[in-house]
């Protein structure tokens, strides 16, 4: 059985190795190079030994993965990703085609016919009217993909996954918030019951966008020196890139604590909860030095209507989601 998190940044697949859990990470990304020449063609080939790439019937040369996004940034250029917001992308005609190549570089082929996975998908957002936002639609292209290659794929919610994974010790009552890079999923758990479940749709790609657009720079580069940077959420840095992102961070984590307050405040589906919860919060996004602290300042401040115990940072924030979705799948066997 297989438990898969189909992320707008990440493909990220667990799997039981007696009796732990084996992770395999994927950058979800392609660059496509256009030689133009023969002579050019070959050398290209040759250049990309090693690294994952397709050979498009245009003689292009489609690189998958983290290759892709450094050939884009040594080229200042941005990489490309099939998907946008959580689901696949409107934006990229073969946005269906990569993001086969790439489930199936990750989960290979079933280990036999209706092999157990469960990956997830968003919820709906609660700040975007979208035709384009359609988790019906992505929901059966990645079950198809998955089908082709022998498994019986079923679907969780995002963040109800991060709650299966994170919220055993409380009797799977919190919250879960999953700070990916296309968007931020929410649950509300109540002793394993989903009772709300919704998303923003600003995270980490705004981040970088933002703060590409202040800087001058690629996203991509953005992106690489976001991740790698020694930068704390809401402080100065001398780095031009590192100083605009620590400050979208801080605008970023206001935004959304101010749409999960308002979300929540008279839900009729909310809990009327007997004590304060927990809220655990994972992703990617969320790995920058003081998200976790400031979010739970600004929950405060927005007038979150539910009383915090406490906001936690899972202990393993980019592989909680994809664990959560292994957990159920083990349930369903």
């Amino acid at each position: 059985m297989i438990g898969l998190d189909v992320g707008t940044s990440f493909i990220i697949a667990s799997s039981y190795e007696g009796d732990n859990i084996v992770f395999k990470d994927f950058r979800d990304a392609f660059y496509v190079i256009k030689p133009t020449t023969p002579i050019a063609a070959k050398m290209v080939e040759k250049g990309l030994k090693g690294k994952i790439f397709i050979k498009d019937t245009d003689g292009s040369f489609v690189i998958l993965g983290k290759d892709a996004i450094e050939k884009a940034v040594e080229r200042n250029e941005t990489a490309r990703r099939p998907m946008f917001r959580g689901v696949v992308s409107v934006k990229e005609k073969d946005a269906k085609r990569i993001l086969a190549y790439i489930l199936k570089e990750v989960v290979g082929k079933a280990s036999e016919s209706g092999e157990k996975l469960v990956f997830c998908v968003p919820a709906q957002p609660v700040d975007q009217e979208d035709d384009d936002f359609d988790v019906g639609y992505h929901e059966d292209v990645v079950k198809t993909i998955l089908s082709e290659v022998g498994y019986d794929a079923r679907s969780v919610n995002e963040a109800e996954a991060l709650c299966y994974a994170e919220l055993e010790d409380s009797d799977y009552t919190g919250i879960g918030i999953s700070c990916g890079a296309g968007m931020t999923n929410v649950c509300v758990m109540l002793n394993g019951e989903p009772t709300v479940v919704f998303s923003t749709t600003k995270s980490g790609d705004w981040v970088d966008r933002m703060s590409a657009v202040a800087t001058g720079e690629p996203d991509s580069v953005v992106q690489v020196e976001k991740e790698g940077g020694d930068f704390k959420v809401g402080e100065p840095h001398d780095s031009p890139v590192l100083s605009a992102v620590a400050s979208y961070y801080e605008r970023l984590i206001e935004y959304t604590a101010k749409q999960l307050s308002s979300a929540l405040s008279g839900h009729k589906s909310l809990p009327k909860f007997k004590d304060d919860i927990k809220i655990v919060v994972a992703g990617g996004t969320s790995k920058a030095d003081g998200y976790v602290e400031k979010l739970h300042e600004k929950l405060l401040e927005a007038d979150f209507p539910l009383g915090i115990e406490v906001v936690k940072h899972a202990d393993d924030p980019l592989h909680s989601v994809s664990k959560g979705c292994l957990i159920a799948a083990s349930i369903l066997e």
